[in-house]
């Protein structure tokens, strides 16, 4: 498993690499402090499986690498990280697929736990954060999972919905088998269904 971790303070990714190693010892964790690193880093082989994304990074104040990330399938292995949450951008990429937020102030267990869920397939979100972004919402909006797919899981949906099999989907977008499962698990995810079959009638019903 390729781990980066976005952030810009050398002691949080020092310390966070520690505890993931410690809980993930064949993992491969990777740290940069700007922005620009981490195009770069994004760019390297082997490609990067888990991002870890502070929300707030003192050379991109315009959060340009985040909107980037938005519009991207690394979205969909985002763990959003901030020591203050800023709602709106959070609400912004839980809309695109991120997998979830994990406060920097949250104990080591904490962490660990959510991206033990991030990995088999859920969406995490501390209970108060999730509670400023229904507010933030509006009412009558479900925030778990969110209500707007990122383009790349919108085409894997279309394919699963018309009954193409996972090598089909890989087939036709180009994808390789384990990305297309990592789709698939989003997707189902997303529509909070354990199967494909629950996902058609969850849908057809609406």
């Amino acid at each position: 498993m390729q781990i980066l971790i976005i952030d810009d303070h050398p002691l949080t990714c020092q310390g966070l690499s520690a505890l993931l190693l410690s809980v993930y010892p064949q993992a491969a964790v990777r740290a940069v402090n700007t922005a620009h690193a981490a195009r770069q880093a994004l760019r390297q082989t082997p490609p990067t499986d888990w991002l870890f994304l502070d929300i707030q990074l003192k050379d991109d104040p315009g959060h340009s690498l985040f909107d980037e990330l938005c519009s991207t399938p690394w979205i969909s292995r985002t763990v959003l990280m901030s020591a203050e949450p800023e709602h709106r951008l959070i609400h912004t990429a839980l809309a695109s697929g991120a997998r979830g937020f994990i406060p920097k102030a949250a104990a080591p267990a904490q962490v660990l736990a959510a991206f033990a869920a991030m990995i088999d397939g859920e969406f995490y979100l501390p209970a108060d954060v999730a509670a400023a972004l229904q507010q933030l919402a509006g009412p009558g909006t479900l925030l778990h999972p969110p209500r707007v797919l990122s383009p790349r899981l919108s085409q894997v949906q279309d394919l699963l919905m018309r009954g193409a099999a996972n090598k089909l989907i890989a087939k036709d977008l180009e994808l390789s088998a384990h990305t297309v499962k990592e789709y698939v698990s989003s997707v189902l995810a997303f529509h909070s269904v354990a199967s494909r079959l629950e996902l058609v009638l969850k849908t057809k019903v609406k």
